[in-house]
């Protein structure tokens, strides 16, 4: 009994040994993602965000931010975009996640644009103008203290810059994608009017008048021919 007690009493001591741990390996590890994505370390950064997400009870936001930006470097932005959408929802609100919520959505502003990005060059305007709106309305939403708070007003500049950036992005594109609309009116063939005839078939309407006026005319020639009583006599009688 006296063992048991020992084994259950334990728990709580390992438990809080295993906080007190992860407490203070919460700054290092986030400290180790930020030198490998300076780096363009992606395996690094990827490990850190692996270590991050055991547990992570105190700053839960981080690891899925860490991992957004491991596969940005790897140039995968629609997976990165959906991490740092995570990682927004996570991040806690008030001041004491600002500056974290500002480096995030400045991050999802720019992987949102490096999409439309790809499909402007994979010539698709349309689409590109969707993702290049969507990016504004996330720049859009940033807290006004991204942009009077310091260190968060570091983030809030280069937003501030990438909504100048994708305004110029959406003009063109949708500049693009209109006069692609345009040509493409125009390269379809137009329709016949259903109550206009073709030519072949005004021919054939003329030569059907022409055959009926013919046989109206001969007709007329074998009335004529009958009733003419100015016909030659037969012969006459021998007797």
């Amino acid at each position: 009994m006296r063992r048991r007690l020992l084994v259950w009493s334990a728990l709580p001591a390992l438990l809080v040994l295993c906080l007190a741990a992860k407490l203070l390996s919460l700054d290092p590890l986030a400290g180790h993602a930020a030198r490998a994505f300076d780096a363009k370390d992606a395996a690094a950064v990827e490990f850190a965000a692996d270590a991050l997400q055991a547990g992570n009870i105190v700053e839960p936001h981080k690891a899925p931010f860490a991992v957004g930006d491991a596969q940005a470097l790897t140039g995968n932005f629609a997976a990165a975009r959906l991490r740092f959408e995570e990682a927004l929802e996570l991040v806690p609100g008030g001041s004491a996640g600002l500056q974290d919520a500002c480096i995030i959505r400045l991050n999802l502003v720019l992987a949102i644009e490096r999409l439309g990005d790809a499909k402007l060059r994979s010539e698709d305007p349309a689409s590109a103008a969707a993702l290049f709106t969507e990016a504004l309305e996330a720049a859009g939403a940033a807290p006004g203290g991204c942009f009077s708070e310091r260190p968060a007003a570091a983030a809030g500049g280069k937003l501030s810059e990438a909504e100048g950036r994708l305004n110029g992005k959406l003009a063109a594109a949708t500049g693009s994608a209109g006069e692609q609309a345009d040509a493409a009116e125009e390269n379809v063939p137009a329709e016949p009017e259903a109550d206009s005839p073709s030519l072949n078939q005004l021919e054939q309407l003329e030569e059907s008048g022409r055959e009926s006026q013919r046989e109206r005319n001969n007709g007329r020639e074998r009335a004529d021919y009958l009733e003419d009583t100015g016909a030659a006599p037969g012969p006459e009688r021998p007797w």
